[in-house]
């Protein structure tokens, strides 16, 4: 029984080997389960890696490539700075033979003086004031024989056509005006100046030839400059310094002194219409001294300038814009009437009349940082008004006088368009080629 009783037992043990619970059973399917999914995470992780190294191997090729065009830049670029720096040396050269070259041609030539708009203002009024001083100081002689009566014995100045020529259009309706005549001699005189010195691009002749060929040759000059690629500043600079190198030469001071003096003698001639008794010598030294040197003084400073100043009289509407210009007062014994900021229609132009011109103003164009400003009126025309109301007293005058005289002389008309400039003695020969300095200075 015992032995039969452990047969049994071995075969018991066996089925439980062979034949395990369930329990164990899903254990063992779990695991199975979970081997299959760190599988699957291995291989996604492989992967993942695969494609990291490959991005991270294109980024390193790109990197170097990168380097490489880096390289290649600086490379370039310390070729360049050696190529600015190199030339830097040939522009500092350049410039230093250009201020040898410049030292060379100015070295007798003295430091200009650019006048400024301070002075022209200056200048220009005293010249206005010496003009009406020197007519009136002048001109008591003849006014005193109109009062007496006698300036209609007086024969017709041969010079009076051409004297009552330099009249300006307004003037000649107002030659009866009483107390009118200092004005329109103060008047004819400007006249005279702007034609002789101020309406030329330079007031005094550069050369003994006909027409002034070398003035000519700089302002033909300028013009071919002003059309290409250079400002009007550099322009200007030029043509200033250029006449300050030919006036600064002995030979046209000479030719300055011959000039002021035929100038003195014609306006002496002219001006003797209206002061007969007054030796010719004392005559032309005070016109000399009071109005031509002061003139061509201020055109010289002028027309060397940097800037660009002119004389301009007033508009042919000037009595419709008073209020832009300076208002002698003929009621007032010339005392300046002030109409800035009115119009026409203002209250206090209603009984004031326009007579004539009296002197032009003095005007600026600037040029700053290498441009012209617009036009600028720094000394303003000067008109001969009348404020009392009503119609001027007319009366027996001097000018009224000098017109009836032209109009009985022989010869060309008073209203003719006679030049009032001198004309010197000239050579005919044509000038020599312009000094190779003219081209170093462009």
């Amino acid at each position: 029984m015992e032995a039969g009783g452990g047969n049994d037992s071995q075969d018991n043990s066996a089925y439980v080997a062979v034949s395990k619970p369930p329990a164990e059973n899903e254990s063992s399917q779990d695991i199975h389960t979970e081997l299959k999914a760190l599988k699957k995470k291995l291989e996604d992780e492989t992967r993942l890696r695969q494609y990291t190294e490959q991005v991270l191997d294109s980024r390193q090729h790109e990197l170097e490539l990168a380097e490489s065009k880096l390289e290649e830049l600086r490379a370039q670029l310390s070729e360049a700075q050696d190529q600015v720096t190199q030339a830097k040396g040939r522009s500092k050269s350049k410039e230093k033979q250009l201020s040898e070259a410049k030292d060379q041609i100015f070295r007798l030539q003295p430091q200009r003086k650019d006048v400024n708009e301070a002075d022209a203002i200056e200048a220009y009024r005293a010249l206005c004031a010496n003009v009406h001083r020197w007519v009136e100081n002048r001109m008591k002689g003849i006014l005193d024989e109109l009062d007496d009566g006698r300036l209609r014995a007086r024969p017709a100045p041969p010079q009076a056509v051409r004297f009552v020529s330099l009249m300006r259009e307004t003037a000649k309706r107002g030659l009866a005006l009483d107390q009118s005549d200092v004005y329109h001699i103060v008047a004819i005189i400007m006249n005279y100046l702007c034609l002789v010195f101020f309406s030329k691009s330079f007031y005094c002749p550069l050369d003994d030839y006909e027409g002034d060929a070398t003035l000519t040759f700089i302002d033909e000059l300028e013009a071919s400059m002003s059309r290409l690629p250079r400002d009007p500043g550099h322009c200007r600079e030029w043509r200033s310094e250029t006449l300050t190198a030919m006036t600064s030469q002995k030979t046209f001071k000479t030719r300055r002194v011959r000039f002021i003096v035929l100038v003195t003698e014609d306006l002496a001639t002219l001006l003797s219409a209206i002061a007969p008794k007054v030796p010719t010598a004392e005559l032309q030294s005070s016109i000399r001294r009071s109005i031509i040197e002061p003139a061509a003084d201020l055109a010289h400073d002028l027309h060397i300038a940097s800037s660009i100043y002119s004389l301009k009289w007033p508009a042919r509407g000037a009595w419709s814009r008073l209020e832009v210009y300076e208002c002698l007062d003929l009621a007032n014994g010339g005392e300046t009437l002030n109409l800035s900021g009115t119009t026409p229609s203002s209250s206090v132009r209603r009984n004031v009349a326009y007579l004539f011109d009296v002197s032009p103003g003095l005007f600026v164009e600037r040029v700053v940082s290498g441009k012209k400003s617009p036009l600028k009126a720094i000394c303003r025309p000067s008109v001969l008004v009348f404020s009392a109301g009503g119609s001027v007293q007319q009366s027996p005058t001097v000018m009224n006088w000098l017109w009836e005289s032209a109009a009985s002389l022989p010869g060309p008309s008073r209203d003719g368009s006679r030049s009032a400039t001198p004309v010197p003695p000239r050579s005919t020969f044509p000038p020599p080629f312009p000094p190779f300095w003219f081209t170093v200075l462009i």
